[in-house]
């Protein structure tokens, strides 16, 4: 892709993220669920659109290593309602329920195609440090305690009060949140590495 194009796709994509972000924000206060607004994949939307306009790899790719895996398993659960017409782990239930909102699936479509835009931007860009995972643990602890203090056990709001599918490890689950969120990133970030660290800087490494 030449220059010219490449600058002009990652701010066109860079202006519908944050767009996108700014608007699910809205759409959670309009519906007074203002705890909503919290979600991961709503700071990461902006962030990530933040980190196209400015070409910082390193805020794209703290939020991929952040939610790519709660997005496949969200991604996961909704082809299987789409397949088999039923739900796998309830995750999407909403999104198929016989009064659906129109504006909140089109907001929870960005599943679908956050990451692998995220992750193409990513090559376009050029990726050059690899400790962005830190800032990806940062946030987790910040989100952990914002939902904590600001939202509801109701509401489960990133899955931090209680699991969101059907597992228990017998200890506290604020213990088994961290844990599980931490092996995510670390997974996330040691397969992503891999892939988008340039080979020549891998072996400079060695």
């Amino acid at each position: 892709m030449k220059e010219g194009t490449k600058s002009i796709f990652l701010i066109v994509l860079g202006i519908y993220f944050i767009l996108l972000g700014i608007f699910a924000i809205i759409f959670s206060l309009y519906n007074n669920n203002p705890s909503q607004i919290l979600y991961a994949c709503y700071v990461g939307l902006i962030l990530i659109g933040i980190g196209m306009l400015t070409k910082r790899s390193s805020i794209i790719l703290s939020q991929v290593y952040l939610l790519t895996i709660p997005i496949m398993i969200w991604d996961i659960d909704f082809f299987h309602w789409i397949i088999f017409k039923g739900p796998l782990w309830g995750i999407t239930n909403y999104f198929f329920s016989t009064t659906p909102s129109i504006l909140g699936n089109f907001i929870s479509l960005q599943h679908l195609y956050l990451v692998p835009l995220s992750i193409y931007a990513l090559t376009l860009i050029g990726v050059k440090r690899k400790d962005a995972w830190k800032w990806s643990l940062l946030e987790l602890v910040i989100i952990f305690i914002a939902v904590m203090t600001l939202s509801l056990p109701a509401l489960n709001v990133d899955c931090v009060f209680h699991p969101c599918m059907n597992i228990n490890f017998g200890i506290p689950y604020s213990i088994v949140w961290f844990l599980i969120s931490f092996i995510m990133v670390g997974v996330t970030a040691i397969i992503l590495n891999f892939f988008l660290w340039p080979r020549k800087n891998r072996r400079k490494k060695k």
